[in-house]
């Protein structure tokens, strides 16, 4: 049933029967828009809406044009216009639109089909009154969509689905920018699991509300942010989020040691004092401390805890502070009285720390009299007392940075006091170096345990980024984790961006500030060699390094050994053992794009071109592949280089897009037989056409001169001439080969004559006009006749026995194309990129056998195009010599070996992808008429119908007289077939309306008019059988 579907969200479009509408004006399109919205309107109404401002009679004559005209574009059936006053739509057509799901169980459907507002990008000249309803409709839209979608979160937010909700409030957002109830309930959600980003939230909205209205946000969100704020620094970990699997997703073999270590520490049967977990920056070791900390129960043990900074590592027991003001505090609460000797050492070490005032006083006064070995033992007992109440357990993070006298009270606590303290320390993996020696002493004294946390692997990563965010796709999973490395503080950051709807290449505040710290404090060496290395999006050789930091080879090796040290670069082993020679990457992405953005673009653009030049010299030594011009290319555009641009861009598309627009390509190194990126190179072109265009243009105006710009424009006139011919786009593409061939001549570009030429014979067989082949295969044939390599001669002897054969002049055609056989031969003994010329000089041959009625040898010589060309190899030369041998072994009918034939050819296509061109497209239209025969015949009159039906969807779009013949013929066969059984009558009664004697009359006339003696051999000889015997012949 044909069906009316209309897009109104987003960019319109409307589709008949799956097929996209281009309508002759605006008016018209606007007309069924009101239309399908409103359902009915009043003659006067719509001739107001869209012709206010012209007279009534003329206003409603435009409107009766555009309702005829809308009727002739879709179907006559499409509007009922009973009343003379008012038009509708036909309620008994299958019209479909996305208003359909704005409906409250359907909002969230909704929006992910349609993220533009109502008719976005639409407009219609001189139409007020339409753009008014448009304006109107949209605000009424968008206050539905804000109702329908804040019921929609307060059900997410009650059924705890919180990932879904933060999604939906980020569009409610978007939809009412000023929304503080929204924003306020996003706060909350965040609040949760990462106060920081609520705080994020906030100063958005503070920011933008500043900017775009002069106001702050009201009394009652500036008191959630302050609420907010003031938690951020306390631990807040609630039962909930402790036994979340998201929030300590893939740590629950390191909370199982640490608890077990725990356990023996309470039970005084463990042998080591400090627990040290030690990894990358962000890897999670602070994530496990604070799962840790509530599971330790609060009435038998105290926990203490501090953290070190680098700032304060030259201070003495800086970091202790924090861990004597909570013992201090315990202690009073306790209503342990400490000698005054201790209040004053405590007092002196750590002035914040409350003792009485006259204590206070007389600790100033004697501060001379403590030495260190004094004030440890009494800092040593304090806590020594606070231990012998309960069990304590002292957690220091980052103890990397602990000064020196620190970490000799850090020894002497767990020397004296073992059996009541113990402590769990983290420190980042790359700095482990600084403080080696510092441990030996520890592990000596056998107080020291390791637990190393490892980052996430691949498959965690994306098992983790699916329970966070279940709608991401797998290509997205594995990209977080190139992303991350595997990171968990870049890959939570990352996943609260995706959440939040923002770039995750941006980064978040608290994830710059980590990435900060962890380059910031690097040799200039290392941070030149970081910087080098930022500008490659993949990885870069060692050599390159070498060529491009202008350092001294050991200079090199210590920079990269200290960014390996560091976790900032590591070997890429992948890449070592595909080139045999040492690659460098980033441990993450996320790393890589924060260096790269804190470069200046003056300093971005210059590591560019240095990259570029260096690879631009190993081209010139031989290193030619896909990659290297792409990395090129990825150089001079990040510097801005449009001459260089340009240039890399032609080169790019000659050597890998364009070869596939040829149907019988040239091989080359860079274009081999089997070319695996053959459905991604043709989905490029087009847009790679484009950019030459612009560039060319951009060039121009900025007054390059003629000279150095002339070679760029022949180069974009003969691709995109080649494409439109490719595509059947004839005219336009022979009107660009001609505006080339003239710069060509002009400037003597010889190798664009030769392509001009070629592509201008190309369009002569695609069109059947053998004196346009004849004409400029002569012109090739003397440009190139005294070429030391006679490859081109040798395709313009086949171009003119091409135009021989199409003349009917048989003898004269294959004499041509022997000749050309004879020196391609000669040539493929030195070189096998000869391969397609050499068969399709033999598919030709195999043309005149078929055309002198030799199925037998005509099926030979198209099976020896196939074994030359290879079975393997993607291209639409290789489809059509399958069709060819599939409709020579049709006419032998030997239908098994034909079906066999037609089966490769369809699988060629598979590899082809959607992009077809006009020469494969006009043979598939044969494939298909010949496999509709096929199927009738063996009684599968549905499949053949189907056949049928896409060859005459060739039609639809090409004029072709041959195909068009063949169509008749296989119609003219197939309706005498009608005849003979029922049920294959009863399949096409619909479809072949016509009498057999008449499709057989259309096939005549035209092979009649081509000349093809041998297919209208073929059609009479079933007319004759037919009308001989009152029924066809037994074929099987």
């Amino acid at each position: 049933m044909a069906n009316l579907r209309a897009v109104l969200f987003k960019r319109p479009a409307v589709y008949w029967n799956d097929k996209q509408i281009v309508f002759p004006f605006a008016k018209m399109e606007a007309l069924l828009y009101y239309l399908l919205v409103n359902g009915e309107a009043t003659r006067e109404n719509l001739a107001a809406l869209f012709w206010g401002d012209r007279e009534d009679n003329a206003a409603r004559q435009n409107l009766r044009n555009t309702v005829y005209l809308l009727r002739k574009t879709l179907t006559s059936d499409l509007l009922i216009t009973s009343s003379r006053a008012s038009i509708a739509l036909n309620p008994a057509l299958t019209i479909s639109t996305d208003l359909e799901l704005l409906t409250a169980n359907q909002i969230a459907e909704f929006l992910g089909k349609n993220p533009a507002e109502f008719l976005a990008g639409f407009s219609c000249k001189d139409a007020a009154g339409f753009d008014h309803w448009v304006s109107e409709r949209r605000e009424q839209f968008r206050k539905t969509v804000i109702g329908y979608l804040t019921k929609w979160i307060l059900k997410m937010i009650k059924q705890e689905e919180y990932t879904a909700a933060t999604k939906y409030l980020h569009e409610l957002i978007s939809l009412d920018a000023y929304n503080e109830s929204a924003y306020r309930t996003l706060m909350k959600i965040y609040a949760k699991e990462n106060s920081y980003t609520a705080l994020e939230i906030y100063r958005d909205l503070e920011r933008k509300m500043e900017q775009d209205l002069g106001l702050a946000p009201s009394m009652k969100t500036q008191e959630l942010y302050h609420r907010i704020k003031t938690r951020k620094s306390v631990p807040n970990v609630t039962p909930e989020l402790a036994s979340s699997s998201q929030q300590f997703f893939g740590r629950e073999k390191e909370l199982r040691q640490i608890r077990s270590w725990l356990d023996k520490f309470h039970r005084g049967s463990q042998g080591a004092g400090m627990l040290f977990l030690q990894g990358d920056q962000g890897v999670g070791k602070t994530t496990i401390v604070e799962a840790l900390i509530p599971a330790i129960p609060p009435e038998k043990n105290n926990v203490f805890r501090t953290q070190c900074y680098q700032a304060e590592a030259e201070y003495d027991y800086k970091a202790w502070n924090s861990i004597f003001l909570q013992a201090m505090a315990f202690l009073n609460t306790a209503q342990v009285h400490l000698p005054p000797l201790w209040q004053q050492a405590v007092a002196y070490a750590f002035p914040t720390v409350k003792i009485k005032e006259q204590l206070q006083q007389d600790a100033v006064m004697d501060a001379y009299t403590f030495n260190t070995a004094m004030r440890e033992e009494i800092l040593c007992a304090v806590l020594g007392q606070a231990a012998g109440l309960k069990k304590t357990v002292l957690v220091i993070e980052d103890i990397h940075w602990l000064d020196q006298r620190g970490w000799s009270l850090l020894w002497q606590i767990l020397h004296i006091h073992g059996e009541n303290i113990c402590c769990v320390a983290t420190a980042h993996r790359e700095y482990w170096q600084q403080i080696a020696t510092v441990m030996e002493k520890f592990e000596r004294d056998t107080m020291l345990e390791y637990l190393t946390v490892e980052r996430f692997s691949e498959q965690e990563v994306m098992q983790l980024a699916a329970l966070r965010l279940p709608g991401i796709s797998y290509k997205m999973q594995s990209r977080l984790y190139d992303y991350t490395g595997g990171n968990a503080l870049f890959l939570n950051e990352c996943l609260n961006l995706m959440a939040a709807g923002s770039d995750i290449t941006q980064g978040s505040i608290r994830l710059n500030c980590v990435l900060k710290e962890r380059t910031g404090n690097v040799s200039p060496n290392a941070r030149k060699i970081l910087e080098i290395c930022s500008v490659f999006f993949n990885n870069v050789r060692y050599e390159t390094l070498l060529a491009a930091a202008a350092m001294n080879e050991f200079e090199l090796v210590e920079a990269l050994e200290e960014l390996a040290q560091k976790q900032l670069l590591l070997q890429d082993l992948q890449a070592d053992k595909n080139d045999r020679d040492l690659a460098y990457r980033f441990y993450n992405l996320q790393t890589r794009s924060y260096v790269y953005s804190q470069m200046s673009t003056v300093r971005q653009r210059m590591l560019h071109k240095q990259a570029a030049f260096y690879l631009e010299q190993q081209l010139q030594e031989g290193r030619q592949n896909k990659d290297v011009y792409e990395h090129i290319l990825y150089h001079y555009t990040n510097a801005d280089e449009k001459l260089k641009i340009l240039d890399y861009t032609i080169r790019l598309a000659e050597k890998y897009f364009c070869p596939q627009y040829e149907m019988f390509p040239e091989l080359n190194p860079s274009y081999p037989a089997g070319y695996v990126d053959f459905r991604e190179s043709r989905s490029q072109i087009t847009a790679c056409l484009r950019k030459i265009e612009e560039l060319v243009n951009v060039l121009a105006a900025k007054n390059i001169p003629e000279e150095q710009l002339a070679i760029y424009k022949a180069a974009y006139w003969e691709m995109s001439g080649r494409y439109h011919i490719w595509r059947g786009a004839h005219l336009q593409g022979v009107r660009l080969i001609h505006q080339m061939l003239r710069l060509a001549a002009a400037k003597r570009f010889r190798d664009y004559q030769i392509k001009g030429y070629q592509q201008i014979i190309y369009c002569g067989i695609q069109t059947r006009k053998a004196h346009l082949i004849q004409r400029f295969a002569l012109k090739l044939l003397r440009l190139t006749e005294h070429d030391p390599i006679p490859d081109k001669k040798a395709t313009a002897l086949r171009f003119l026995g091409i135009a021989c054969a199409l003349k009917g002049q048989q003898e004269q055609a294959e004499d041509y194309y022997r000749q050309s056989l004879a020196l391609l031969k000669k040539l493929a003994g030195r070189n096998r990129f000869y391969a397609f010329p050499i068969a399709a000089a033999n598919n030709y041959i195999g043309d005149l056998r078929r055309e002198t009625f030799d199925y037998t040898a005509a099926l030979r010589h198209y099976e020896q195009a196939i074994r030359i060309a290879g079975r393997k190899n993607i291209s639409e030369g290789v489809a059509l010599f399958y069709i060819n041998a599939g409709y020579a072994a049709f006419q032998l009918r030997d239908y098994t070996k034909a079906g066999a034939y037609f089966t490769d050819a369809l699988s060629v296509a598979e590899g082809l992808g959607d992009q077809k061109g006009y020469w494969y497209l006009r043979g598939y239209c044969t494939l298909n008429c010949m496999l509709a025969l096929i199927a009738v015949r063996q009684d599968h009159p549905q499949e053949g119908k189907k056949h049928l039906e896409q060859a005459g969807e060739f039609l639809k779009q090409y004029n072709d007289p041959y195909q068009k013949a063949i169509v008749f013929r296989t119609q003219a066969e197939i309706k005498l077939l009608m005849q003979r059984k029922k049920e294959i009558a009863a399949v096409f009664a619909d479809k072949l309306l016509l009498p057999a004697a008449e499709y057989h009359q259309q096939a005549r006339i035209i092979f009649n008019k081509l000349g093809k003696a041998a297919e209208l051999a073929s059609l009479e000889e079933i007319m004759a059988a037919y009308e001989s015997n009152n029924q066809i012949k037994s074929w099987f």
